[in-house]
């Protein structure tokens, strides 16, 4: 039960960053500053990752390791990535759009490895 809440949240998590990777590059595009809907959207993912760290650390409690110790760095970066990013740019800042986008976009490739490396 709890192994496929973590492979659904990993699902939801690889779309709903592809959904604020794609606002966050279309604000950039149309030269947009971020909103406060945007923010919270990020914010959201950010809480999605801490999430996902507890239904994992759940799971180990279990006695279910995942498949490759690399699994651990992509957890650890899919929590500090964005918080860090946003710190980085501050905010208000010319191209904060297109940071925040292409953040969101890599976090979509690191929970992609993170489902590759998760299964024994």
């Amino acid at each position: 039960m709890i192994i496929s809440i973590h492979d659904g949240l990993t699902r939801v998590i690889i779309l709903y960053l592809l959904i604020c990777a794609a606002w966050g590059l279309f604000n950039a595009f149309r030269k947009r500053p971020v909103t406060d809907s945007y923010r919270t959207t990020l914010l959201i993912a950010e809480g999605l990752f801490v999430l996902q760290g507890v239904v994992g650390l759940e799971l180990l409690g279990e006695g279910h390791a995942p498949g490759q110790w690399v699994h651990y760095l992509y957890g650890f970066l899919g929590i500090i990535v964005l918080p860090t990013v946003i710190g980085y740019v501050g905010r208000g800042k010319q191209r904060e759009s297109l940071w925040l986008g292409l953040t969101s976009f890599f976090l979509v490739g690191v929970a992609v490895r993170a489902m590759m490396t998760g299964h024994p």
